[in-house]
Formats: C-alpha cells, sequence, structure tokens
C-alpha cells in the first residue's frame, strides 16, 4: 500500500510539473492530539510538523507528523500522507458559495510495543464533506459556513483492533476579518458509527467549540486556538476521552513556486 501511495502522489506531481504552485511549511504544537473526540496520544503534548505542496487549480499533497514531546510515549509517534482537494461552484464574487471537497489520508505508526505480530500499524482514513459559506457583511468582514463531513477509517493489516466504519459530522462556524487577522468560532458535532475502537457504540460522541486567531506577519503565519470538547454518550465507555480542554499554536511559512 505504501509504494501505491507514493507512486500516485509522483503521478499528481509530473502532471502539475509547470504549474505555478505553492509550497507550505508549518510548525505545528499542541497540548493534545485530538481527532474526532478521541485523543490520540494519552493526553501528552505533541509537536506536529507539516509540509504542504498546493497545485494550481488541483490538490494539496500534505507530509504531516505527530510526535508527543515526551519521547516516553514515542509509540503514539503518527505520520501521515494526505490528498486533499477542495472546489467552490460558484465565483467569488457572490454572497454566499457551495464548497465541495474531500481528502485521502495514509497514516502509518512507525512503533508498534504491544504486539510481536508486526512492527508497525497503518490504515487509510477518507472525507468527503459540503460546506455552504456565506458573506454576512462585506463591509464587517463576517461570515458564516455551515457544513457536513463524512469521515471513514479502516485498518491495512492486522492485529490492531481497528473497526472499519464511518463517523459524520456537522458544524457551524463564524470568521470575521480585520485586514490581516482572522477570528474564528466554531462548534461541531459528531455521531460515530463505532470507528476505531470496538468500545464504542453507534451515537452521539461529542460538541466541540473551537476559538482561534491567525494573523501575518512578514510573510509568517501565526495562528493560536483554545478548544473544548463535551463528551457524549458514544465515546464514554473508552474511558480516557472524557471531556477535554486543548491549546494549539501554529507557525507557517508559504513560497510560490
Amino acid at each position: 500500500m505504501k509504494k501505491l501511495v507514493l507512486m500516485a502522489l509522483f503521478a499528481v506531481i509530473a502532471t502539475q510539473v509547470d504549474a505555478q504552485n505553492n509550497l507550505s511549511v508549518d510548525w505545528g504544537n499542541t497540548t493534545n492530539y485530538i481527532a474526532h473526540g478521541r485523543t490520540l496520544s494519552a493526553n501528552q503534548a505533541c509537536f506536529q510538523p507539516g509540509v504542504y505542496y498546493s497545485f494550481n487549480n488541483g490538490p494539496t499533497v500534505m507530509a504531516w507528523f505527530s510526535l508527543p514531546y515526551d519521547r516516553q510515549f514515542h509509540a503514539l509517534d503518527e505520520w501521515d500522507i494526505i490528498i486533499d482537494h477542495s472546489v467552490n461552484i460558484y465565483k467569488q464574487e457572490q454572497n454566499w458559495n457551495i464548497n465541495l471537497h474531500g481528502y485521502v489520508n495514509y497514516w502509518y505508526l512507525p512503533i508498534n510495543e504491544e504486539s510481536d505480530k508486526q512492527d508497525y500499524y497503518q490504515g487509510m482514513k477518507y472525507n468527503a464533506g459540503i460546506h455552504f459559506p456565506f458573506m454576512l457583511s462585506k463591509s464587517n468582514g463576517l461570515k458564516l459556513t455551515t457544513g457536513y463531513d463524512f469521515y471513514y477509517y479502516h485498518q491495512l493489516g492486522r492485529d490492531m483492533n481497528i473497526r472499519a466504519a464511518g463517523i459524520h459530522e456537522f458544524l457551524m462556524k463564524f470568521n470575521k476579518s480585520y485586514k490581516k487577522v482572522n477570528l474564528e468560532a466554531k462548534s461541531v458535532i459528531s455521531n460515530n458509527q463505532g470507528a476505531v475502537d470496538n468500545r464504542i457504540e453507534p451515537g452521539w460522541g461529542f460538541f466541540s467549540q473551537h476559538l482561534s486567531c491567525s494573523f501575518n506577519i512578514k510573510a509568517i503565519s501565526l495562528r493560536t486556538g483554545i478548544n473544548y470538547q463535551r463528551t457524549m454518550k458514544a465515546l464514554e465507555p473508552t474511558g480516557i476521552d472524557k471531556d477535554l480542554l486543548w491549546f494549539s499554536l501554529n507557525i507557517g511559512k508559504s513560497f510560490k513556486l
């Protein structure tokens, strides 16, 4: 599977070598790695760097990593290769739009200390979603977005006991822009159909709130965020995924190629 993913990446790059593209690097930090209501770092702070190559009018190819700062938890290291694409149906001049998007994510855990059958874990995650951004006030830079996303997990290989299943998420967010500064407030509610953990019973998994601020300083982008999750019935049997509060800081830079 890893060879197939790499071949797909090279094929996409080969078709876009003459296009004007964009390369971004990101130095991410989080006090807890949360994905779809679950802590994937055992409540440990993580360094999360990323490299993103965006093709002109095409997909974005990403290499992303999550590495706990406390190296006693090195078995929770995660490496990801992601191909993401997004399309807006209508022209930007309109007050509203329809955004269709999706990605394919190959994830890889390089260290396995729990089994003698294999040295690593790996799997796939797929996303497809539709969002409806609406400009409430152009003069004030206020935008409302509602949307729906579907995620599907499955394991490659064996011995990780991951259940193949889907997750439904519904969101509402507000964006307010001030020149180079953007404020965002977002709420997400999630329905988990038993994905990833066999202890999860299908049902509502979490309700979360996110506040963030991003701004640019001499071609360097900074983003800070505070996040809170109210855990619901479906995730309660996991024990560790209780009500969670975490913070994030990202520093990024983009280059035109």
